[in-house]
């Protein structure tokens, strides 16, 4: 299998030798910070502290990190209610109470159950998973904003038999842009264009919308995209609707820790939305050391059993079939889904289509587990060559074990890399085996499966190729591809005569576009807008 690391091995060593030993050799000479409760109280520029550190806790340690008399003063924050002293050498960190009860005396540890210890114990534990600082060990579940709901496969994934007249929508590519996917939305008619982006309202009501993947990259404001769709996800489900997000190689490559295609505006969004509030939760910033300084918020947010793991990638798709139409991110060939597709126990000779939920099945598996093992939290290295190779170490084993559904690279023959039904741009494609390739493909993903929506290379409009098998709905809509105008994709099940579907293309300016008006030229031109995305 043809891994990220294997194409982008030169890059990776690179960034994480040159750019990073700065970072790694600062940290060394940095001590081991952490706040109290009364610190945090008086820090409103910080969220709310981890329960952990409501109450005593008390730990003695002979560890470097814990050297100096007096812990550093926490960025704006002083260190009320913070015990320091040593014994035989060792240092031992006392948190207390800030509550005005009892003379702020500090409680005993017999005044805590088993459980309330292990609890509280688990936020400083050098090898803990970071997740439980931003969910259920804080008071504030910072995570649940990116909360979509479950998925649950061969069910939301596999929908080919809708009533007449179910509206389906589909958009592409979104890349950081909140401003280019707000426009998506009320276009689609989903969105209440009097709500805010922060408090959005679905209005969209029984109607299905796919995103096709690429949320990530390119863009500043991944995270409140990421925020605005799962928010309006929740509400759809509750409403009879439904907006299923699907991996696009931009989330394959976040998720596998190279991020050579995220802005700085990104990055900045994901330290100041994500990583201060570990630093602030956990007391303090050594849990970046792990990441060898390459965007050490971003990387613990989407690598395998990260911060984002369970919560919302789990419930995201490689592909989807919503009545006769199958959904993804690049493209299919039959080859995806032949594995998955199993002969009826009826008998019959008839086909379970199970190819599509195969591949969501691999992505989950791998996307919810820590293949990289046990983290590092306390940044316990004795060299910056042992903390570049941990992190070289973190970035293969999630590469190694990464399912073909979502590996690749350039020019791979990947659900999220593929462009064989796509490029060029706005005309047929280059590909001479590309129409049987579809046909195939088509075939394998349901009974009555009829075409093939994807985003991932850049049209200037929605159009279709193939004789309407492919549908290419990537319109380079974010300002940091192309600052294309967005249109959606409608498909109304079963809408017109003799029950075949009305498909339709929905413009900014309020028109419906018949999608017959939009199929390209049956011919074949040189590409010319081969983007190496």
């Amino acid at each position: 299998m043809r891994h990220y690391l294997d194409r982008s091995s030169s890059l990776l060593l690179l960034t994480l030798s040159t750019i990073m030993i700065g970072f790694v050799a600062s940290a060394f000479s940095r001590p081991y910070y952490l706040v109290s409760s009364t610190a945090a109280s008086s820090c409103r520029s910080r969220p709310a502290i981890a329960a952990a550190f409501s109450t005593s806790w008390e730990r003695s340690s002979s560890r470097r990190n814990f050297h100096n008399n007096s812990p550093p003063h926490h960025p704006s924050c002083s260190h009320q209610g913070v015990a320091h002293t040593r014994r035989g050498g060792a240092s031992s960190l006392k948190f207390f109470s800030s509550s005005s009860s009892d003379n702020n005396e500090p409680k005993q540890d017999n005044e805590f159950s088993t459980k309330e210890k292990q609890e509280k114990l688990l936020l400083l534990d050098p090898k803990a998973p970071l997740r439980p600082l931003l969910s259920e060990n804080s008071q504030e579940n910072h995570l649940s904003h990116y909360t979509l709901p479950p998925t649950t496969l061969g069910k939301d994934d596999y929908r080919p038999n809708l009533k007449k007249g179910q509206r389906v929508v589909s958009f592409g590519d979104v890349h950081g842009d909140i401003s280019a996917l707000r426009t998506f939305l009320i276009t689609a008619e989903l969105l209440d264009p009097e709500s805010t982006n922060d408090e959005p309202i679905w209005a969209g009501g029984e109607t299905i919308c796919v995103q096709t993947g690429d949320v990530l990259d390119r863009g500043d404001d991944e995270l409140a995209c990421f925020r605005l769709l799962a928010t309006l996800a929740r509400q759809a489900k509750k409403a009879g609707g439904a907006l299923l997000l699907l991996y696009g190689n931009h989330e394959s490559l976040n998720a596998a820790g190279l991020f050579q295609y995220a802005n700085p505006g990104g990055n900045s969004e994901f330290d100041k939305t994500i990583g201060e509030r570990i630093d602030y939760n956990y007391g303090s910033n050594r849990w970046r050391l792990q990441f060898a300084g390459n965007e050490p918020s971003r990387w613990a947010s989407f690598e395998p059993g990260g911060l984002l793991a369970e919560n919302m990638l789990g419930n995201m798709l490689v592909s989807c079939v919503v009545g006769r139409t199958v959904f993804v991110h690049a493209g299919l060939v039959a080859s995806h889904l032949k594995e998955g597709n199993v002969e009826s126990e009826d008998g019959d000779g008839g086909k379970e289509y199970g190819g599509v939920s195969l591949l969501n099945e691999q992505a989950r598996e791998w996307i919810l587990k820590s293949h990289h093992g046990d983290n590092n939290n306390w940044g316990e290295f004795g060299t910056v060559e042992e903390v570049i190779a941990a992190a070289q170490k973190r970035a293969k084993v999630a590469s190694e074990t990464m399912p073909d559904c979502l590996g690749g690279g350039i020019g791979a023959s990947s659900p999220v890399w593929m462009r064989d039904y796509s490029q060029p741009n706005d005309r047929e494609p280059k590909n001479p085996k590309a129409k049987d390739m579809i046909a195939e493909a088509l075939k394998e993903s349901g009974p009555d499966v009829q075409r093939m929506v994807m985003g991932h290379t850049p049209q200037n409009k929605i159009n279709s190729a193939l004789g309407g098998k492919a549908w290419r709905i990537d319109v380079g809509a974010s300002s940091g591809v192309m600052g294309g105008t967005p249109e959606v994709l409608e498909i109304i099940h079963k809408g017109g005569d003799d029950d075949e579907d009305i498909v339709n293309i929905l413009t900014v300016d309020g028109k419906r576009i018949s999608g017959k008006e939009r199929m390209v030229p049956d011919e074949v031109v040189m590409d010319f807008f081969d983007l190496k995305r």
